[in-house]
C-alpha cells in the first residue's frame, strides 16, 4: 500500500516540473521583415523609381536650360536633385534583392550604400544652406555670407556639401559588416544597414549620427528660422514664393523622415527606455521598417513641389509637352528682381 501512494506522487511531481520548464523557455518569435519587404518594397519602389527618374530628369532639364544657373537658389535646387539621383539609383536594386530574398556582395553593396547615404545627408546639408541663405536673405545678413551670392561661392559651398556629406559616410563603408546568411556574407534593404556591428556602442554612435546630422540640424535650422522670420511684420505684409518653397521643401523634408529617426532611435535605446522585451522589439523593429521604407520614397517629391509653388517652372513644363505645336506658348523670362525673395521664379535671369 505504501508503495501505491508514493508512486502517484513522483508522477505529479514530474509532471509539475515538466511544466514550470516549459514555461520558463517560453519562445520569442522575432520580427522577419523580408515577409513585408517582398510584399511592398518591389512594386512600391519600381513605382517611385519611375517617377523619380522622371520628374528630377524634367526638373534639372528646366532649371539647367532657362534659367542657366545664374542664382545660389538654383544651385542649390540643382544639388537636391543630384542628391535624389544619388538615391534613386539605389531603388531598383533593392527592389530586386527584396522580390528574390537576396542579398549583395561587395563591392556592389558598398557602392549602394554609399550612394543611398550620401543621397541622404547631402539632401539634408542643402536643405540647412537654402534656409540659411533664406534667412540672412530676410534680414539682410550680408557680411557672413557674400560669397555665397556668387556662382563660383556657391560652387565652392556645394562642393564642400558634398565632401562633408561624403566624410559623414565614411565611418559605415569602412567598419561596414555584412549579415550572414548561407554562410555567405550579404546585404539586405530590410536589415540596418549603417549598423554594421552588434556592439552596442557602435550601434548607438551611428543612430546617433543619423538622429542629429540627418534630422535635428535640419530641424533645429527650420524652426530657428521660421519662428524668428515669422515673428517679423513684413513677413506677414509681403509675399515671399521663395521662402514658401524652400521652406515647405524642408518642412515635407522632415515630414518624411522623422518618424524613421524617432522609431531607429528607440530601436537603438530600448534597453533605456525599457522596451527590450519581445513585444517591444517586435513591434520596434516593424516599425523601423516601415518608416523607412515610407522614407525612401521622398525622392521623387521635391520636383512635384516645384512644379505646385513655382508659375515660371509650371509655364516652362507646359511648353516642354507642347514643343512639337506650332501654337507652342513661348515661356517668357521674368524680369530681373532683387534677391530679398519675393515673387521667385526659378526661371529669372
Amino acid at each position: 500500500m505504501a508503495n501505491y501512494t508514493s508512486a502517484p506522487e513522483d508522477d505529479y511531481d514530474v509532471l509539475i516540473e515538466d511544466d514550470l520548464s516549459n514555461n520558463e523557455i517560453e519562445p520569442c518569435t522575432p520580427y522577419d521583415p523580408k515577409i513585408l519587404s517582398a510584399q511592398l518594397v518591389p512594386y512600391l519602389y519600381s513605382t517611385v523609381f519611375m517617377a523619380g527618374l522622371l520628374d528630377n530628369i524634367l526638373f534639372v532639364f528646366i532649371l539647367v536650360r532657362y534659367k542657366r544657373l545664374k542664382q545660389a537658389e538654383n544651385i542649390c535646387f540643382l544639388n537636391l536633385a543630384l542628391s535624389n539621383f544619388g538615391f534613386l539609383l539605389t531603388l531598383p536594386f533593392w527592389a530586386y534583392a527584396a522580390s528574390h530574398g537576396e542579398g549583395f556582395d561587395d563591392p556592389l553593396c558598398k557602392i549602394l550604400l554609399a550612394l543611398y547615404s550620401i543621397g541622404l545627408y547631402s539632401e539634408a546639408f542643402f536643405n540647412v544652406l537654402l534656409t540659411v541663405q533664406r534667412y540672412k536673405e530676410f534680414f539682410h545678413v550680408r557680411r557672413c555670407f557674400s560669397g555665397c551670392r556668387t556662382v563660383a561661392g556657391s560652387i565652392f559651398i556645394s562642393t564642400l556639401v558634398w565632401v562633408a556629406a561624403t566624410l559623414v559616410t565614411l565611418p559605415e563603408l569602412v567598419f561596414y559588416k555584412p549579415q550572414m546568411e548561407s554562410q555567405k556574407y550579404k546585404c539586405f534593404f530590410t536589415g540596418l544597414h549603417f549598423l554594421p556591428a552588434d556592439e552596442t556602442s557602435w550601434k548607438h554612435f551611428l543612430t546617433l549620427k543619423m538622429n542629429i546630422l540627418g534630422f535635428l540640424l535640419p530641424l533645429f535650422a527650420f524652426v530657428y528660422s521660421y519662428v524668428r522670420m515669422r515673428e517679423t511684420p513684413q513677413f506677414r505684409e509681403r509675399n515671399y514664393d521663395l521662402f514658401k518653397l524652400v521652406f515647405t521643401v524642408m518642412a515635407v523634408f522632415l515630414l518624411m523622415w522623422g518618424p524613421y529617426n524617432i522609431a531607429l532611435f528607440l530601436s537603438a535605446f530600448n534597453e533605456h527606455f525599457s522596451l527590450h522585451g519581445c513585444g517591444s522589439s517586435y513591434n520596434l523593429n516593424k516599425s523601423v521598417q516601415i518608416t523607412r521604407i515610407i522614407a525612401a520614397t521622398h525622392c521623387c517629391i521635391n520636383p512635384l513641389l516645384y512644379v505646385f509653388l513655382d508659375k515660371a517652372l509650371r509655364k516652362h513644363l507646359s511648353h516642354l509637352c507642347y514643343l512639337c505645336s506650332d501654337t507652342a506658348p513661348q515661356p517668357t523670362e521674368e524680369p530681373a528682381q532683387s534677391t530679398s525673395g519675393e515673387e521667385y521664379h526659378l526661371s529669372r535671369n
